[in-house]
């Protein structure tokens, strides 16, 4: 599989290029086709080759809370968003804290291209609409970070 790198808050130089080629890996290794219920697959086989890569399992937001991104490692907190777009907000939300609580220091977000959220299904996570936000929440969220959009 493709992808294409938007930085967002200059997270292009704060993500070293060993991390991002951990992260470029594993996008590249996917062999699943994007279409109708391919999404849970896509996600699985990029799990797989992050944690090959010796990226983490689910880290917790905070001590007293169930809520996770889907990893990390040298300080950089992971999201991949495969799913409906307003999820998206709550990645947002919780690598925002962790970057306050001083528990990361930048951000990957992994999630489709606008093509390939379109042969995906409806109202999915995509790249185009992160970039627009990401510049109107520029003071609501200022996490350095790189987002990685999947093309099929």
């Amino acid at each position: 599989m493709k992808h294409f790198t938007l930085s967002h808050c200059a997270g292009d130089k704060c993500i070293s290029a060993a991390l991002r080629k951990t992260v470029a890996d594993a996008i590249t290794s996917v062999t699943e086709k994007a279409g109708p219920g391919a999404a849970t697959r896509i996600r699985g086989q990029l799990l797989s080759q992050l944690k090959a890569t010796g990226w983490s399992g689910e880290v917790c937001v905070s001590a007293d809370s169930d809520m996770t991104i889907t990893a990390a490692k040298d300080d950089i907190g992971l999201c991949i968003q495969t799913g409906n777009i307003s999820r998206v907000y709550a990645d947002l939300m919780k690598l925002q804290a962790m970057y306050l609580d001083n528990l990361v220091k930048g951000a990957i977000i992994i999630l489709p291209s606008q093509d390939m959220a379109k042969l995906l299904g409806d109202n999915l996570a995509q790249a185009k609409r992160l970039e627009r936000e990401l510049a109107i929440f520029k003071k609501a969220y200022h996490v350095p970070t790189l987002v990685f959009a999947m093309e099929s």
